[in-house]
This record gives C-alpha cells, sequence and structure tokens, in this order.
C-alpha cells in the first residue's frame, strides 16, 4: 500500500518525538515545503551564475539576483510589508471565506521567483474534515487541489491547524531582510528565495525560518511569531 504525505509526516514527527534532533525536524521541515522548481530559461541561468560570489571572497548574491529579476520585470515579494498583508486579506475575502476564520495546516511558504508565490493549506471553514492548497501568483489567489488526509485517527487533523490570523504575511518581509543582512557576512552566499513558517502543535513548534547556503555549510535561522530572530544553526 502506498504512503500518503500525510503518513511520512506522521512518522517523520514521531522521530522527532523520540529523538529530539535538528535532522529530524529538517526532515520534517522538507515534507512540509517542499520546495519548487525553478523554471528557467538559459539566459536566466547564466544570470544566476553570474550573480553568484567566488569562492574566495564573503559576498551576497541577494543584491545580483534581484537586479535580475527587475531586469526581467519582475518585483520581489518581499519589498513590501504593507502588499503583503493586503495579499493576506485578500485570501481572506474569497468566496466562502468572507466573515469566517480561516485556519492553515502545518504551514506555508513564500517563495521569491518571477514575482513570487505563496503557498497554504488550508481548511474548508464550511466542511472542516477538507484541507486544500491555495496558492498566490500573478496577483491572485487560486484554489490548486486538495489535501489528501488519511490515518486521522493516529493523528488528529486539529493537532496541524493553526489560525491565519495569528501571523502576519508581512513579517515574512522582516524574516527575509534579517536573512539578507546576514547572508553578507557568509561566504558564497546563494539569494534567499524562501521564507517559511512552521507549526508542529504537538512538540511547540512555532516559528519562522529560513536557510541559507553558503560555499562552506548552509546555515537555518529561527524566527519567533512576530519575526524576532531566535537563533541559527
Amino acid at each position: 500500500m502506498k504512503s500518503s504525505p500525510y503518513n511520512t509526516f506522521i512518522v517523520l514527527l514521531t522521530f522527532l518525538l523520540i529523538t529530539s534532533c535538528k535532522e529530524a525536524r529538517k526532515s520534517i521541515d522538507e515534507t512540509l515545503h517542499p520546495v519548487p522548481r525553478n523554471k528557467t530559461k538559459a539566459g536566466d541561468s547564466d544570470a544566476m551564475g553570474t550573480s553568484n560570489a567566488s569562492s574566495s571572497t564573503i559576498f551576497s548574491s541577494s543584491t545580483a539576483f534581484s537586479a535580475v529579476q527587475a531586469e526581467q520585470g519582475f518585483k520581489s515579494i518581499f519589498d513590501d510589508a504593507a502588499l503583503l498583508d493586503s495579499i493576506q486579506q485578500e485570501l481572506y475575502n474569497m468566496p466562502g471565506f468572507k466573515g469566517k476564520r480561516l485556519f492553515f495546516m502545518a504551514g506555508l511558504y513564500f517563495y521569491d521567483y518571477r514575482g513570487g508565490m505563496i503557498s497554504v493549506d488550508l481548511q474548508d471553514p464550511d466542511n472542516p474534515d477538507n484541507i486544500d492548497t491555495y496558492t498566490y501568483s500573478n496577483g491572485a489567489w487560486e484554489r490548486q487541489r486538495p489535501v489528501k488526509i488519511t490515518g486521522s485517527r493516529h493523528f488528529p487533523l486539529q493537532m496541524l491547524l493553526m489560525p491565519l490570523d495569528e501571523i502576519k504575511f508581512s513579517t515574512a518581509k522582516k524574516v527575509y531582510d534579517i536573512g539578507v543582512e546576514r547572508s553578507k557576512t557568509i561566504e558564497g552566499a546563494k539569494p534567499i528565495q524562501h521564507v517559511y513558517f512552521s507549526h508542529i502543535k504537538a512538540v511547540h513548534v512555532k516559528e519562522w525560518y529560513i536557510m541559507i547556503q553558503g560555499n562552506r555549510r548552509d546555515y537555518r535561522l529561527t524566527f519567533d511569531v512576530n519575526g524576532n530572530l531566535r537563533g541559527g544553526s
């Protein structure tokens, strides 16, 4: 019998509870927030290669990456905090959601590529057993697909849900800005394209985080709900 994403999550979460190790946390993060693949053209790849720093110098290529996006006519999704909050409000105003409190499952992520994308799994307020993935791109929200959930008798769905109004999308910009500043001290740091938020009630995890890839090691910075830096590893 094929394993579902939900059952995979349960296995990883159980492993985290048993071992309390960083590698288990990383595995759960990767399961909750798969990194989208860049749909680049040959010219894009050349530009990205040019933007990376030499391995012999301490240099962040985030500025160069932003320049590439600007040349292509795209604005970074992390440029405007007020816009991010308005995007969140647009989600509340979607048909079937207006005037209702929304809950999201496990986490959400922001992807800064070709104008940006936001992805979140939302509980249907009229049918609480249903979860659907919604994405924001090209200036609009769209329901993408239903999320298959099985084995709820082993792990209640309620343990995976968090009210959407307990976080602000604009916090993603604060997290991103801190990450960009930190990346300036990391040799060969690659552009930051993703900001994540994770919520795992069973192990009291409720945090924003980013990953910074450097020449010599990768870094994971974690932030509280308000976007204040808590630590890095």
